[in-house]
């Protein structure tokens, strides 16, 4: 069986660090040098470091909404509640306020993990004894079972930004011993792994680019040409990334699979993912092109252990296409020099 998630560690932590832009922050940059056993051991240790800096930063605050029964009358007074109460036999009435507190999601998700992880036998006990001495700073948090719904409602701002690498990497932590601890088939794992490595090559490869060159980087929607301004139940075209200089634009669109090219039988010839090629092929001729400006598409793979490998630039109908293969399980200064050249090929 193919595969690409035998990810080395250290190239998993240079992958978080780009996507969520703390590659030059000081506290994580030791993280680079250690040696992790599995990536258990490196989402336990990014918390170790992270949450005590968002706790000395201050834990984010916002408005909540308050419901009690009081004999001071503040915010709104909620008449059907005090009636179904009773509340006015002791001289008392039901009030709804705001209150600018810490008993956010935010922070309840990170309480909840760290009460999850202080009593799990999966991680070590040195850092279960360390994430328990953290508590006592979110006593003000109520305290809400771990569920990974918790992560659909979040929401970010301006305000609560510095939160995303950790409550997401809570997330990776609590999904990675949840699977652990059930008993879900290996095939199962291995496709819960792939899908959370996909998520994070596409936002890895859209935030290198972003910091490792001076191309115009963006990931706009693509808007259909159609003839008649009818677009009904057509399917977006969200790109995964544009690289555009002078009057080139390169169209490029992360594949993170476990199969990256197909045969019809076993031991045939290996070809391209044809919806693949149609996807890229669609995007091109959809993009709406300045004048000169030359187009083309890139897919780019995150390379599996099969034989066969994506490796070709093809010309159609006056448009290139680029299909290459990243190899991630290679040393990060190789990875670097293979995504530069790649882009390199058609903007040089």
């Amino acid at each position: 069986m193919e595969r690409n998630n035998n990810i080395p560690i250290r190239n998993i932590y240079y992958m978080l660090s780009y996507a969520y832009q703390t590659i030059n922050l000081a506290e994580y940059k030791r993280l680079g040098t250690e040696k992790f056993e599995n990536v258990k051991e490196l989402y336990a240790e990014i918390l170790s470091i992270g949450i005590p800096v968002l706790i000395r930063g201050g834990l984010s605050k916002d408005y909540i909404s308050v419901e009690e029964t009081s004999n001071v009358i503040k915010g709104k007074i909620d008449i059907n509640s005090t009636i179904k109460k009773n509340a006015l036999v002791n001289k008392k009435i039901a009030v709804v306020y705001d209150e600018f507190s810490e008993n956010i999601l935010l922070n309840q998700i990170i309480k909840a993990t760290l009460v999850y992880l202080s009593r799990s036998t999966k991680i070590d006990q040195k850092m279960r004894r360390l994430f328990y001495g953290m508590l006592p700073y979110f006593t003000k948090v109520s305290d809400v079972e771990l569920d990974l719904k918790l992560w659909k409602n979040v929401r970010y701002n301006r305000q609560n930004i510095r939160y995303q690498f950790i409550v997401d990497v809570c997330r990776y932590l609590y999904e990675q011993l949840l699977f652990d601890e059930n008993t879900t088939s290996q095939m199962m794992k291995e496709a819960q792994d792939e899908q959370r490595l996909s998520s994070l090559y596409e936002k890895f490869i859209y935030a290198f680019f972003k910091r490792e060159t001076k191309y115009k980087v963006s990931h706009p929607q693509i808007k259909w040409m159609v003839d008649d301004e009818f677009t009904e139940a057509l399917p977006l075209m969200q790109t995964d990334l544009v690289l555009q200089k002078d009057k080139k634009t390169l169209i490029v669109d992360a594949k993170f699979y476990s199969e990256n090219m197909i045969a019809r039988f076993e031991g045939g010839a290996a070809k391209q993912k044809s919806s693949n090629l149609y996807q890229i092929f669609t995007y091109i001729n959809n993009w709406k092109k300045e004048p000169d400006e030359t187009v083309a598409g890139m897919l780019l793979y995150a390379k599996t252990t099969a034989l066969n490998q994506p490796n070709h630039t093809y010309h159609i109908k006056g448009n290139q296409v680029i299909v290459v293969s990243l190899d991630l399980q290679q040393d990060f200064s190789g990875i670097k020099k293979d995504l530069l050249a790649y882009t390199n090929q058609f903007f040089a």
